[in-house]
């Protein structure tokens, strides 16, 4: 009897965060906001079950599962997102009550395995259902490359915590764009790391807001998918500032849609948003 409630729990659990991920409640974004706490709660349950045979490991902020393998690489991880967090937190002005969940995946297929996604997906990182899932820095640098420094400044760490802050301030009521722009503004202010992409001079077609909201990951071309949401919050920000963004986060987080929040907490209508007709801050 017990291994059947917890197989529905699990289901239960699952169900919440394909609606959460997928952004399913988008359509009914008081459900979505005031639901947001109960499902994180779940779907944590469900990640933590899913991984109960993983090593663990905790700091001050971060609990950190990973396996056998990675276990050379727990301290450059931790410390990683130790920094990440101060520096983000600052910026946001926000500091999550629990600790952060990490999943370290061994290698680009387990990761790709987790979502589905085929094997060479080249994703070093993903924030879902409130966890941040990264790729072990032993996988991906280059020949010849100092793992750890690379690590620090170009890895994941950073910018899918960004997400995590983003997804609680606005409790999930947030379009895709944003979130993207936001974690890629972060990591500029903190690292300097700027993603791979075409400057705004030389980007003749651009992406419509639903599509980038609706359709990111299957653009054809995801650099300038990334870079039109990192120029977009550039736009945002010249206009509002990065306060004017926070008080836009906080008001989506009371569920409010996304043409009313930017009225409300930033004075813009939303045909103010879309490119060409910017340009963007220095």
């Amino acid at each position: 009897m017990y291994k059947f409630w917890q197989r529905v729990l699990a289901k239960a659990c699952l169900l919440g965060m394909v609606l959460v991920g997928a952004g399913a409640l988008r359509s009914f974004n008081w459900i979505r906001a005031w639901s947001y706490g109960a499902v994180i709660a779940l779907a944590k349950y469900h990640t933590e079950w899913q991984t109960r045979d993983w090593m663990v490991a905790e700091s001050r902020h971060f609990r950190l599962k990973y396996r056998g393998q990675d276990a050379n690489v727990v301290p450059l991880v931790l410390e990683t997102a130790e920094e990440s967090y101060e520096a983000a937190t600052r910026l946001f002005g926000y500091r999550p009550p629990d600790k952060t969940l990490i999943l370290l995946y061994p290698d680009r297929h387990s990761l790709a395995r987790q979502f589905g996604w085929a094997a060479d997906e080249s994703a070093m990182g993903v924030y879902w259902a409130g966890a941040v899932r990264i790729l072990s820095p032993l996988d991906w640098p280059g020949p010849g490359e100092d793992s750890a420094a690379v690590f620090r400044t170009e890895g994941p760490l950073l910018h899918e915590f960004a997400h995590l802050l983003v997804d609680r301030l606005a409790r999930g009521n947030y379009p895709r764009w944003l979130t993207e722009g936001i974690a890629q503004y972060v990591e500029e202010q903190v690292t300097g790391y700027r993603l791979p992409g075409p400057e705004a001079a030389e980007i003749t077609a651009w992406y419509t807001l639903e599509d980038l909201d609706g359709h990111f990951d299957s653009l054809p071309d995801q650099a300038l998918a990334y870079r039109q949401s990192l120029l977009m919050v550039d736009h945002l920000r010249s206009r509002i500032g990065w306060e004017g963004i926070r008080r836009l986060l906080l008001e989506l987080g009371r569920g409010t849609p996304l043409d009313k929040a930017l009225e409300k907490a930033a004075g813009l209508r939303i045909e103010e948003l879309p490119p060409p007709l910017f340009t963007p801050s220095p």
